[in-house]
């Protein structure tokens, strides 16, 4: 069931919460709400989620996502907002990784404190989780371009650039699950221990492999994504 508080556009419902929020934290603070706040309008105008289908006819009529649709559509980008364009659009520390996670969830929380969406509890399980996560998905990534830049290794071998799903992890070994480009699990990849430390099943890692003999190695690495 969805409120009848819609009359507000999204824009005008994220500066009420800018505004409401600015009160209550810190000026440093307040600026990283402000910033992911930045980050998921852009999400939100790039990817017009549920709405891809109107976005020809709004948008030449001059209108936006944000100006057009009201609150209520406001959590319906979370997924891909948190599970994609931060991890894959967005080059920024750990810190702006945990506070994407951190400011999504309040912002649900609020959004069902002021009745524009009657039940945001799963928006902010997803979002506490994705403060949990984003961070250490950053840490891995920074720790494998560390590790590729002290170790590039030979590209004289089968190369294969995809996404790989992880779907084996022990102590310093990754097995991958390339996602379009090879039809099985390869590995083991050595990658520093601390990665099989952080990493989880099911991640994500996009970049480029090569089998030198009998061995994988990363040669490039662009994203990890939880």
């Amino acid at each position: 069931m969805k409120t009848p508080l819609q009359t507000k556009t999204i824009s005008q419902v994220f500066e009420e919460f800018l505004a409401d929020q600015k009160t209550r934290i810190s000026e440093k603070t307040f600026s990283k709400y402000r910033s992911i706040i930045s980050l998921y309008t852009s999400y939100l105008e790039s990817y017009w989620p549920g709405h891809d289908d109107e976005y020809d006819k709004i948008t030449k009529a001059g209108g936006k996502f944000c100006g057009t649709f009201g609150p209520e559509e406001i959590t319906s980008g979370y997924g891909e907002f948190l599970d994609y364009f931060m991890p894959r659009k967005v080059m920024c520390g750990t810190a702006t990784m945990q506070a994407a996670g951190t400011v999504t969830k309040k912002l649900a929380k609020w959004l069902s404190e002021k009745g524009y969406i009657e039940d945001t509890e799963d928006a902010q399980e997803q979002a506490g989780e994705a403060a949990r996560n984003l961070p250490n998905a950053q840490k891995v990534l920074d720790l494998l371009n560390a590790y590729l830049d002290e170790n590039g290794g030979d590209r004289n071998g089968t190369e294969i650039q995809d996404h790989f799903m992880i779907e084996r992890i022990e102590p310093g070994k990754l097995w991958l699950n390339p996602l379009t480009a090879h039809p099985t699990v390869i590995g083991p990849v050595p990658v520093p221990k601390q990665v099989t430390e952080l990493c989880e099943m099911g991640w994500d890692i996009g970049g480029v492999v090569v089998k030198v003999g009998k061995v994988w190695r990363w040669i490039e690495v662009w994203n990890v994504s939880p």
